[in-house]
């Protein structure tokens, strides 16, 4: 595959519905897992998901995929067919997650321009060979549906034939007649193409079927046509008419659907309509059903059947971004009006009265965006459960992971950053925090483990805290292991725990003597941090030795905007993110003392603390020079605390994020700018790179 998938709409769709169906499969997989259960309702639902991915992939020539997703169909259609069948709910958990990961590793492939060339033989064969153990062991069951082997490679492919024997054909139910009338959402694009997915994968439930429009593939017109007047499938069922309205209704963008049963005189009058290619207008006028020698007037409101209870529509992220970004200019804009000095000292109350009124309408607007970007964590949340049940399977620990808030919503682009250090933290809190059962026996605990992942609002941020009741961290190992690697000199009784546990986020450091496939390299908590920091946020770390350990981040609601402190130095205005500082005082020059290499120190609590003079570290000509005319913040980055000194503290405001234009080279601390009510920039502090 040659093209870009942004040059292939139609693969675009493919990638971004298969996706979807994956993410929803893993879901139900990971909660039938936990509850050692799979009900019928997830079994008809996988089975749906199956069918879906596999007629997609088909119609999209991915073969490798649709080969897989079959046979796990396989496996589900004999499951569903046979509710009293002994499953091994761990063995058929495994199946269908290793599915996922084939999936996704292929749709990674195809996202960058290669082609999907896994080879799926092995996977397909394991599920064949505990689909034939199902049947040996639960021989009442009866037969699943007909196979029909590839005459090449029997091992690899096989298929559910869609030609029914004679005597099976005369067991089923007398044929009924039915008209499907089908409605996408607005504007979903590409209707003729989703009408041709729908028949592909209906064609092996029904006993014959047609559809108007007849060319939907050849024929790109069609789409236009379906758009405004619906897509019309007519069908011969024999019994199953509940299957097939199963899979219409779970089709993604679907919007409606309805249902006519119709005489098989209509059926066959429409038949050979279709049969004569006759060709439909793009203006079609509403005509009679003829039924026999009878003309039946359409009824004049048929009732819809909704595929769901509310609607949706999808909009690209690349809109929804550009939204927000004419949304910042519409609050730098506003702010430049309403504080210009020259209106301002003219002190008119109608206009204060109106530009009010402007900021609440903008603020209102701002929210609405930003709960547009927002979606649930519980995709992320559900991939951390995956990295648990693997880390038990592989390291023999019983652990129980609970969740809390799954529904908290987080901006899509921070959303998308917060799994990897999410997914470090994780790991470190099974390897090194849970103990083996044998090991919480012998320390008077329950054998079984537990991992809390929790996500909550507060205060404009968003909190995800991963909690465990292992052992807890060992401050005086963790401090050893430090000196040895040259990270802290100071002696162990000057330090606080808070301070011996921003060790673990150095470069290199791991308390585990021997590498293992989790830990031992030292980079998880590293990338963690410097992931976490990039957002704008901050890990926190609590632990009770023999207890247990907690570790909390917080990042900002959205990376676009955000809560900043104006600092001035001299003429210059700097904007420090609100959810560094902690707090900020004034001092006399004989509270100053310095280090050997000449730093400036201020003792705050006990704790000295080095000065950064913002106006020298810039080469700021101007601004105050001396310590007590100026003003000391306290911020807080890597678990360590940092002075800066500025002139004064202007206002707390929300600022929008810029990017610093491409031809400036990157400065340290500077992490991006901001324009200023008065349109004055503002350079934005990046206190993770301040020293």
């Amino acid at each position: 595959m040659s093209n870009h998938i942004g040059d292939e709409p139609m693969l675009e769709m493919y990638v971004f519905e298969t996706m979807q169906l994956v993410n929803r499969l893993e879901q139900i997989i990971m909660n039938s897992d936990t509850n050692q259960i799979i009900s019928e309702e997830e079994i008809n639902e996988i089975f749906r998901i199956m069918h879906t991915i596999k007629g997609n992939s088909m119609m999209m020539f991915f073969e490798n995929i649709a080969n897989y997703a079959h046979s796990l169909e396989d496996l589900f259609d004999y499951l569903k067919a046979n509710d009293n069948v002994a499953v091994d709910y761990e063995r058929v958990s495994d199946l269908v997650l290793n599915l996922i990961d084939f999936i996704k590793s292929e749709i990674i492939k195809i996202e960058s321009g290669k082609d999907s060339d896994g080879d799926s033989a092995i996977l397909i064969k394991e599920i064949k060979e505990y689909l034939e153990s199902l049947k040996f062991m639960n021989p009442e069951s009866g037969e699943s549906p007909e196979l029909e082997t590839s005459s090449e490679d029997s091992d690899q492919k096989y298929y559910i034939s869609p030609v029914k024997s004679e005597e099976q054909v005369s067991t089923q139910a007398s044929e009924e007649y039915f008209k499907w009338t089908i409605r996408f959402e607005k504007d979903c694009g590409m209707e003729n193409v989703r009408s041709f997915t729908i028949v592909h994968n209906i064609k092996n439930m029904v006993a014959d079927y047609y559809h108007l429009p007849r060319n939907i593939v050849e024929d790109e017109s069609t789409s236009k046509v379906i758009a405004e007047n619906g897509f019309d499938i007519y069908m011969t069922v024999k019994g199953n008419i509940e299957e097939v309205q199963e899979f219409i209704k779970s089709t993604p963008f679907v919007e409606s659907y309805n249902k006519m049963e119709i005489p098989q005189t209509d059926y066959e009058y429409h038949k050979k309509e279709s049969s004569d290619d006759v060709k439909i207008s793009e203006e079609t006028e509403e005509k009679p059903l003829v039924t026999g020698k009878k003309i039946v007037k359409k009824p004049e409101k048929q009732v819809e059947a909704k595929a769901s209870d509310k609607s949706f529509i999808s909009v690209g992220v690349n809109k929804i971004d550009k939204m927000m970004d004419l949304i910042g200019e519409l609050v730098i804009s506003e702010s430049m009006v309403t504080r210009d000095p020259n209106i301002v000292k003219l002190n008119i109350d109608s206009f204060n009265k109106s530009s009010r009124q402007l900021r609440m309408v903008i603020k209102e607007l701002q929210d609405i965006v930003m709960s547009v970007r927002m979606v649930p964590i519980n995709m992320t949340f559900q991939k951390m459960k995956r990295i648990v049940r693997d880390m038990k399977k592989k390291t023999g620990k019983d652990v129980d992971m609970k969740i809390i808030g799954e529904n908290t919503e987080v901006d899509k682009n921070l959303i998308e950053l917060i799994g990897d250090p999410l997914m470090h933290i994780i790991r470190n809190s099974m390897d090194h925090g849970i103990e083996t059962p044998e090991e919480r026996e012998a320390a008077g605990k329950v054998r079984t483990g537990e991992v809390v992942l929790e996500a909550k609002h507060s205060g404009g941020y968003v909190w995800i805290i991963v909690k465990d009741n292992g052992k807890g961290l060992d401050s005086e190992k963790i401090y050893n292991k430090a000196v040895e690697k040259g990270i802290i000199s100071t002696p162990y009784e000057d330090m606080t725990d808070k301070e011996i546990y921003s060790c673990l986020f150095k470069p290199g450091f791991s308390t585990k003597e021997e590498v293992s496939e989790y830990s031992g390299r030292g980079v998880g908590l590293d990338v963690a941090m410097k992931n976490v920091e990039k957002l704008g946020g901050a890990i926190y770390v609590e632990s009770t030795q023999g207890e247990g350990s907690e570790f909390q981040i917080k990042i900002p609601l959205t990376l676009a905007i955000i809560d900043g402190m104006t600092l001035q130095v001299g003429s210059t205005i700097f904007t420090l993110p609100t959810v560094s500082i902690k707090e900020s005082f004034s001092i006399k020059e004989k509270d100053v003392s310095y280090d050997p290499d000449g730093h400036e120190l201020v003792v705050v609590r006990g704790d000295a603390h080095k000065i950064i003079r913002l106006n020298e570290k810039y080469g700021i000509d101007s601004g105050e020079n001396q310590i007590e005319d100026g003003i000391l913040v306290m911020i807080e980055s890597d678990m360590k605390q940092t002075l800066l000194f500025a002139d004064k503290i202007i206002e707390e405001q929300q600022v929008v994020v810029k990017n610093l234009p491409d031809l400036i080279n990157p400065i340290e601390g500077i992490s991006g700018c901001t324009l200023l009510g008065d349109g004055q920039i503002s350079m934005i502090l990046d206190p993770s790179n301040l020293s």
